[in-house]
């Protein structure tokens, strides 16, 4: 079945065709009652002290960055009388999709969830594939406790993403999709955010990197950044880009001795810095490393990454889990134009404009005069009634 096909099945069938689709593409049978989960009803889970650590380690800090870039409320007086705001709200009720094919991302929660309830989200749907008895995993359970997700849908795959647009028996419709997936998964989103069913955070499709290096010192460092995004799966891209012949051959080397199941690596020959700016930008790789003094002063020149790690020692697996930012970032070259996951995504801008019994006639009056410009005469009128009434009451 195509993505759309599957959309349509659970539009037209609701839970009934998503349960088909999650024994035919997941292997699971489920009951019609096992769909929704409730974690927090739960007893409370329990796991080793050094993971529960971890876990809060990451927790603190994707909270903190978060907290701290969180979009504030602006309020201006643009003329005497007039009051012009921002307002940010949060959105009511929001869904998370959770990676759980080869490997079960509990990242993702955290760099979704936590981002979402700092921006003040009440309601968050978590979708994940019932593969590997999600349920019967004190990990799952103690992740999705910890962070208050009362609503589990133990879908996964396109139909998790229908399930969460058109809400299924059991379970409302969200106002937007969030969280990374294949590139079925991409594809569901991208539908049914053009069929006008829900908002979505980002293309989030197969993971990316590109790591910029000319130093031959930092191979081992090169090539772990390769592997760690290459590992994800066969859809993953991974990009090795340098001026240094020597280097660029080595890794070239390595990578030919990788075994099967993981994602495309290349090695890039570049003639300049120039080049590397040039190539970074234009490709707008989900994750960018700039590792080495000669590249690392490049990083005011690079703008269309989703994400910047400069220096050796900022591998992207520490912004998968602990550094701060989420890890839901912009691919297929949408970095170009598209930021990744955060609080804004999370949140709707509301402008107000507000006018005082007692104010100027003058801005009135030049928006009838543009309002004329345009031929739009009760644009025109309605101003004009406002100046008129200010100027009667003796405002200048």
């Amino acid at each position: 079945m195509t993505v759309l096909e599957i959309l349509d099945a659970v539009k037209d069938r609701g839970l009934e065709g998503a349960l088909e689709l999650t024994q035919r593409y997941d292997g699971v049978r489920l009951n019609p009652d096992d769909v929704v989960w409730n974690p927090m009803g739960e007893a409370a889970a329990v796991v080793d002290a050094d993971i529960a650590d971890a876990i809060e380690y990451a927790v603190s800090r994707i909270e903190q960055f978060h907290r701290a870039t969180l979009p504030v409320n602006v309020t201006i007086d643009s003329d005497p009388g007039i009051q012009v705001s921002e307002r940010y709200v949060p959105l009511s009720r929001v869904g998370i999709y959770i990676p759980n094919g080869q490997f079960p991302l509990i990242s993702t929660v955290l760099m979704t969830a936590v981002p979402a309830r700092v921006a003040g989200v009440k309601n968050i749907v978590a979708a994940i594939s019932p593969r590997r008895s999600v349920r019967s995993n004190p990990m799952w359970t103690y992740v999705f406790q910890r962070l208050g997700i009362s609503e589990v849908l133990l879908l996964g795959g396109a139909q998790a993403i229908g399930a969460m647009a058109y809400g299924i028996e059991g379970m409302e419709a969200v106002d937007l999709i969030a969280g990374p997936g294949n590139r079925y998964v991409t594809e569901a989103k991208q539908e049914v955010f053009r069929r006008g069913l829900v908002g979505i955070d980002l293309p989030a499709g197969p993971s990316e990197v590109m790591v910029i290096a000319n130093d031959s010192a930092l191979e081992e460092f090169v090539m772990a950044d390769l592997l760690a995004q290459a590992e994800h799966d066969v859809d993953a891209q991974a990009e090795f880009v340098t001026e240094n012949a020597g280097l660029a051959e080595r890794i070239e080397q390595r990578v030919q001795a990788l075994p099967p199941g993981m994602g495309k690596i290349v090695v890039t020959r570049v003639a300049s810095k120039t080049e590397m700016v040039n190539l970074a930008n234009q490709k707008a790789p989900e994750h960018l490393g700039l590792m080495g003094a000669d590249v690392e002063q490049l990083v005011d020149a690079m703008w269309s990454a989703g994400a910047i790690f400069v220096g050796p020692m900022a591998g992207q697996a520490l912004g998968d889990y602990i550094a701060g930012p989420s890890h839901v970032l912009p691919t297929g070259g949408s970095g170009r134009f598209q930021s990744g996951l955060s609080t804004r995504t999370f949140l709707k801008r509301v402008s107000i404009i507000q006018a005082a019994a007692e104010t100027s006639p003058a801005p009135y009056q030049k928006a009838a005069r543009l309002a004329s410009l345009e031929g739009l005469a009760y644009h025109e009128q309605s101003m004009t009634l406002r100046a008129q009434t200010l100027m009667e009451r003796g405002q200048v």
